[in-house]
């Protein structure tokens, strides 16, 4: 261990010596990170007041915001199977749902289909993934308590029954204390960074060249 220790102090410094630790653009973002590093230990530590918290949540509501969730079981028609059809048969089928008034065997009814035909409280980011916006927004118009459709998505048609449908809402503080707390902490740190970064740029001039502009300026002074 102590010959391995002189080993790598021995080959840090010739490297150093021999400028190696220059323009070299590994150590030099690890530099950058032990800079801030340094940054967030000096940073001052505080302690958020629920009214601070409070004024975050107001203020960066999609942060937080619970999404709108839905209930609901689904049939889904192949247009491939029921070609000139289909706008007949996908009615024919939405009278016997709704006449038959028991969703007992109704996932038989339809064709087969690779997704789920019930879903229980699924967040409408996840209904969007597996059947598309369009089919997302249609189902926000429902009325629950009934069949309805036909309801298109990517795949074809489905017919929906919607049991129940939980606004999108911006949660009480108490209820997620700790993800405000957190993203606050990183707000103030994201400020501190930026601070102690503004007061290190005070200290140097920082020429900025634009040689593809210049060259575009001194081309179009020759004509």
């Amino acid at each position: 261990m102590i010959r391995d220790r002189v080993r790598e102090e021995v080959y840090c410094r010739e490297a150093m010596a021999l400028g190696l630790d220059r323009d070299d653009t590994i150590i030099r973002r690890r530099l950058r990170q032990k800079m801030e590093f340094v940054s967030d230990d000096i940073a001052p530590q505080v302690q958020p007041a629920d009214a601070e918290l409070g004024a975050y949540l107001t203020a960066h509501p999609d942060k937080f915001r619970v999404e709108q969730q839905f209930t609901f079981r689904r049939l889904y028609l192949n247009p491939d199977n029921h070609g000139e059809n289909l706008a007949r048969d996908t009615a024919q089928l939405l009278a016997k749902l709704n006449q038959a008034g028991d969703d007992t065997g109704f996932a038989a009814l339809g064709d087969p289909f690779m997704l789920d035909s019930s879903f229980t409280a699924v967040p409408a980011s996840e209904v969007t993934k597996q059947f598309g916006d369009k089919f997302t927004a249609k189902l926000g118009g429902l009325p629950p308590g009934q069949w309805q459709g036909p309801v298109e998505s990517g795949f074809g048609v489905h017919l929906v029954f919607v049991s129940e449908r939980t606004r999108g809402r911006l949660p009480a503080l108490a209820d997620v204390r700790d993800a405000v707390r957190r993203e606050w902490d990183n707000a103030r740190r994201l400020e501190a960074n930026e601070k102690f970064y503004q007061d290190l740029l005070k200290h140097y001039t920082v020429t900025i060249e634009q040689p593809a502009a210049k060259a575009a300026e001194e081309l179009a002074a020759t004509k």
